[in-house]
């Protein structure tokens, strides 16, 4: 049909075509495709994805397999900051001394009331040595046999030991000093090398010697007597049996005994053939327990125990002695029972 334009002079023209009209209509390929087709080119599209990250992660391990490591250097704590001598001195004494001689060295620590013998008060005067800086470096090192002040030489460092030497100095020698009269007894006791223990109870102690006969340090009450813990591999101990054997014979009838025990002995039968190639005579006794040796703190051979006539301890020392010597002489005829009229 012909559209005619109103206006004149003007020819008219056939009309546009309409929209959609004339024009190849789009289509769309996939959807044309038939359905089987489809599916089959999507599992394709999956598959070569699902592949190709594979072979991405893979590549990405064998690359850092051979990739050389890299070693972070350890984590460090940065340099300590060492404490001023002073303080260092008292944090150490703190640690290893106080619990005995008490913050303030006064022998007031918590476990000073256990101690026998007790802890020392530094500001007590006199001291068994000099009070200088060397005599307690060496106490420091090596310890007091028999008593609670241990060695510290595998505790402490150089350093460490300088620091605590300096404090207990300070302690020493800063306080007013307590000046202490000994008593006759404590006297006797130091003159003769003895640590004071008077008071203490004996640990039980039951020897036998060769014969088998038994002997109980409770049945001897009303004696003095004296604990002669020895070795049979110990020089010093059979060196002194002789004078010992002596020393016993010269009080002989003043009740007073000396128990010879062997500490190291399997065989006490050995043990008394050699005490009577050094001193014939002299009897000899062992612990069938083995115990005896640690209730008594023998950390030392020879280690004598003087014992009272009431049973109580007197005191105690370690090492050889000179059984001839004055000094402790008197100690044991001071402490034997005054005999009746």
């Amino acid at each position: 049909m012909l559209r005619f334009d109103p206006s004149p002079g003007r020819e008219a023209r056939p009309p546009s075509p309409a929209r959609g009209e004339g024009k190849t209509p789009l289509t769309n390929p996939v959807a044309d495709m038939p359905s089987d087709t489809s599916s089959l080119g999507v599992s394709r599209f999956l598959l070569l994805a699902v592949a190709a990250v594979g072979v991405a992660v893979g590549v990405g391990w064998a690359a850092g397999k051979l990739r050389p490591a890299r070693h972070s250097p350890a984590p460090t704590n940065p340099p300590p900051t060492p404490l001023p001598a002073t303080n260092r001195g008292e944090m150490l004494f703190g640690v290893y001394c106080a619990s005995c001689h008490g913050h303030e060295g006064a022998g007031d620590g918590m476990s000073a009331v256990t101690l026998r013998p007790p802890p020392r008060d530094f500001a007590a005067r006199p001291w068994r040595f000099a009070v200088t800086r060397e005599s307690i470096r060496q106490v420091t090192l090596d310890g007091i046999p028999g008593t609670a002040m241990a060695s510290m030489r595998a505790a402490l460092t150089s350093a460490d030991v300088d620091a605590i030497v300096e404090y207990v100095y300070h302690l020493a020698t800063s306080r007013p000093l307590v000046v202490h009269e000994p008593t006759e007894d404590e006297r006797l006791l130091r003159e003769a090398g003895f640590i004071d223990m008077r008071g203490v109870d004996p640990p039980s102690l039951v020897v036998a010697d060769g014969a088998n006969k038994e002997v109980k340090l409770s049945d001897l009450k009303g004696k003095v007597v004296l604990l002669h813990f020895w070795g049979t591999s110990c020089v010093h101990c059979v060196k002194e049996l002789p004078r010992l054997k002596e020393f016993e014979a010269s009080l002989a009838g003043r009740k007073f005994t000396v128990l010879h025990i062997t500490a190291d002995a399997d065989n006490l039968a050995e043990a008394q053939t050699l005490v009577d190639k050094v001193a014939p005579g002299l009897r000899v006794f062992a612990d069938g327990t083995g115990l005896s040796p640690a209730r008594f703190e023998v950390q030392v051979l020879p280690t004598v125990w003087l014992i009272g006539a009431d049973g109580k301890v007197i005191g105690r020392a370690h090492g050889m002695k000179d059984w001839s010597a004055p000094t402790l002489r008197r100690l044991i005829e001071h402490s034997l029972p005054i005999a009746k009229q």
